[in-house]
């Protein structure tokens, strides 16, 4: 039966289809979208924590290094830095004074420092002869109870043998250059050069 008011049917129902399967806008982001972006900026915001974490580990290791450099830790220890200087060889060897800082010696000296033996000292200033152990410790020279010839000076040599006592009674300082020999003690310090026979 011919029906004149729905002449296109079909075509009808193709368009209504078409319009339901494109009734989303094209320009709008999908859902997921924003969820696929996150991750970037957390790791970009992980980042930027750990980078002051690393400079502070390395500020950190530098400063302990540095104390290490300045406390002096190394294979044999711990020491401090500016280590005392070796044990000389002073053995068989002899030293006059060319010069006197300080308190000057009664007479003009000159002091004569020797070493007999292992840990041994003599010292003379112009009068008696003053002997007796020594033992060295780093830059010091401790010096025992020193024994004497009683022999009597006349003039200012008298006084030498009260200058040597005053002059030992605390631990000698000496320094070693060549063949110089230099030793401080109580309000005076005295330059020697080595003696050759």
């Amino acid at each position: 039966m011919y029906r004149p008011h729905t002449p296109y049917p079909y075509p009808v129902w193709s368009a209504t289809v078409v319009t339901v399967s494109l009734g989303v806008p094209r320009h709008a982001a999908p859902e997921s979208h924003p969820t696929r972006e996150r991750p970037p900026a957390r790791k970009h915001r992980v980042s930027l924590r750990i980078g002051p974490l690393i400079s502070a580990i390395v500020i950190a290791f530098g400063v302990w290094a540095i104390g290490i450099s300045s406390t002096g830790i190394g294979s044999e220890g711990i020491g401090t830095a500016g280590a005392a200087p070796a044990a000389p060889d002073f053995v068989g060897k002899t030293y006059s004074s060319t010069t006197v800082t300080g308190t000057q010696i009664p007479g003009g000296g000159p002091l004569e420092v020797s070493f007999p033996a292992a840990n041994r000292i003599a010292l003379s200033a112009g009068c008696n002869r003053h002997v007796g152990e020594m033992r060295v410790e780093g830059s010091a020279l401790r010096l025992s109870s020193l024994a004497s010839t009683m022999m009597a000076c006349p003039g200012p040599q008298g006084d030498a043998d009260g200058w040597i006592t005053r002059f030992t009674q605390e631990p000698l300082t000496w320094y070693s250059v060549g063949q110089a020999l230099v030793l401080v003690g109580s309000g005076s310090q005295v330059l020697l050069t080595e003696n050759y026979s």
